[in-house]
């Protein structure tokens, strides 16, 4: 008799259980994104969002050593710039947000300037300065850009890598 409700307790759970319901989302085939990826032009992909800094190395080859030193300088940089966003917009306009963290309280929020993405060179201008990168790789979810300057002590090349 005192088995009686432990029995009649594993005898209803599997009708409790079959009796719940699971609620189901539907999910994207991985093939839809790279479809509408596909249709998408470089600029476009560069617009589609803010992109946020990943990786930084730096490589740097002198005139006495042609096989370049490269260091991964990102975990160098200070947490106000690694959480910088940079925004691509359509109409041809740059804008770099300090994001939460500023590295100076009275910096402004927002630096804007300009972008103009021809092949695979990208120029981004801002007033005091202006820079050309190479593209390496541009796609729905990754920037990777080399920006190189040569110089009397030899040739540094920064790659900077972008997600979303």
């Amino acid at each position: 008799m005192k088995k009686l409700p432990v029995i009649l307790s594993l005898l209803a759970s599997p009708l409790v259980l079959a009796s719940c319901e699971k609620e189901i989302e539907e999910l994207k085939a991985p093939a839809q994104d790279v479809a509408v990826a596909a249709t998408q032009s470089k600029p476009q992909m560069l617009a589609a969002g803010a992109w946020h800094l990943t990786s930084l190395t730096l490589a740097t080859a002198t005139p006495a050593v042609t096989t370049p030193t490269t260091v991964d300088i990102l975990p160098r940089l200070k947490a106000a710039q690694r959480d910088n966003l940079h925004t691509f917009k359509a109409d041809g306009t740059f804008v770099l947000d300090e994001a939460a963290l500023k590295a100076h309280p009275e910096a402004p929020q927002q630096l804007t300037g300009s972008w103009k993405l021809t092949g695979d060179s990208l120029t981004v201008a801002q007033p005091d300065v202006t820079r050309h990168f190479f593209v390496e790789e541009l796609s729905a979810t990754t920037l990777r850009v080399k920006l190189t300057q040569t110089g009397e002590q030899g040739t540094t090349t920064y790659t900077s890598v972008y997600a979303r």
